[in-house]
């Protein structure tokens, strides 16, 4: 009697662990690691990335300009946006303003 229950417990382990190592095998193989990073919208959406050093924001835009040549004192227009909210890019069909004097240096590169 002893000997069946003992024989029982074992098969119930043996399927217990060739269950748990196929459903570790299969998440491994069907699990997309996370980067952590949102989904940038394309490149042609986006051209520039504006990266803004006292907030650390990192903006992208097609549309900007400008306003004064001396560093520390220029006035950056975007006219539409794009920007981090949450986990993804998030377009903003809006004016945004950013001074130097405020921000702090505004990098503006080709992506």
């Amino acid at each position: 009697m002893l000997s069946n229950i003992i024989k029982v417990l074992i098969i119930i382990s043996i399927i217990a662990g060739v269950g748990y190592a196929a459903v570790t095998v299969y998440s491994c193989i069907t699990h997309e690691p996370s980067t952590g990073l949102p989904d940038m919208p394309d490149a042609k959406d986006a051209q520039y990335g504006v990266h803004i050093e006292n907030t650390g924001n990192l903006l992208l835009t097609n549309d900007y300009e400008i306003h004064g040549t001396e560093p520390g004192s220029r006035v950056i227009v975007l006219h539409t946006f794009w920007e981090v909210s949450g986990n993804k890019f998030k377009y903003r069909q809006t004016i945004l303003v950013l001074e130097e004097k405020i921000f702090g240096k505004i990098t503006i590169r080709r992506r």
